[in-house]
């Protein structure tokens, strides 16, 4: 905790991390915006074929590091 927000009450304290939830939340908003406009596009443009990936997915999974699941999620939103 910063030395910031060791004065402020409870209430205050807690709106200040809400606000920097909201902040994240926003910012994380946005970068998986992205990430879906850049799967788009190599699915639209059929450039993933060049990687040797077996599939959009298996490309999104693999450079992303997450579960199938989860890239395939990304697929489908693209």
């Amino acid at each position: 905790m910063s030395s910031a927000t060791t004065s402020l009450t409870p209430v205050e304290r807690l709106e200040v991390l809400f606000g920097e939830m909201e902040e994240l939340a926003g910012q994380r908003n946005a970068i998986d915006s992205r990430l879906v406009e850049i799967v788009a596009e190599f699915d639209r443009d059929g450039i993933w074929g060049a990687t040797g990936a077996r599939s959009v997915p298996a490309l999104v999974a693999w450079k992303l590091g997450t579960a199938p699941r989860t890239a395939e999620t990304i697929v489908a939103v693209a």
